[in-house]
């Protein structure tokens, strides 16, 4: 979806963040259904949405896309990074979660390291800038109107653990729908890639 402001100007709405493996992805979404038959009133997120967000841009002018890609490509120098993913969680807590999450281990701190770069270089291009830790997770559901409550059961040995290495970031379109959010992948950014893949 792309949105005219009162002058007229496209927008789109961008974030930056890490595609997972189809295999990580597979085994999440498995999670999901396994919870929703004890968990109702969740909005599951679809299993191609799967992904941990870095920087959240919001809706912006078609035509600082090109200066987003190449704050992304200074903000690659510490990748690859070492993530491990698992465990199951939810923000505030567990027992009143409006989002439901899988969590995500920054190994040796280079995420956390790409993170705050993008936040300090898009603050410097006019994004608001984020004040809080980064705490890096997938999110897999969304409370629809009041918290929900985790069964200690789902949360009891943390379920399995995946670790893959983070090699590249990606610029996402993020389209609002009647049927929910369809995420497109704009740019891949990495410093084995040359610092630049565009999706053919």
């Amino acid at each position: 979806m792309i949105e005219m402001s009162s002058k007229k100007v496209p927008k789109i709405r961008l974030f930056t963040g890490v595609e997972l493996p189809p295999e990580i992805r597979l085994k999440i979404a498995g999670l999901a259904r396994t919870l929703s038959r004890s968990v109702e009133g969740v909005r599951w997120v679809p299993e191609e949405n799967l992904h941990v967000t870095l920087k959240f841009l919001g809706w912006c002018e078609i035509g600082v896309v090109d200066d987003v890609v190449r704050l992304m490509q200074r903000s690659t120098v510490d990748l690859p990074a070492e993530i491990e993913v698992g465990g199951l969680g939810g923000f505030p807590s567990h027992r009143s979660a409006r989002v439901v999450w899988v969590g995500v281990e920054d190994i040796d701190g280079r995420l956390s390291r790409v993170y705050d770069s993008l936040n300090l270089r898009s603050s410097r291009i006019g994004f608001e800038s984020e004040k809080r830790r980064y705490s890096p997770h997938v999110t897999v559901g969304r409370a629809r109107k009041k918290p929900v409550s985790l069964p200690d059961s789902a949360l009891e040995g943390e379920g399995w653990r995946e670790t893959f290495t983070v090699e590249e970031i990606a610029l996402f379109q993020s389209e609002l729908r009647t049927d929910g959010a369809v995420y497109t992948v704009l740019e891949r950014v990495g410093p084995r890639s040359g610092g630049r893949e565009t999706r053919g």
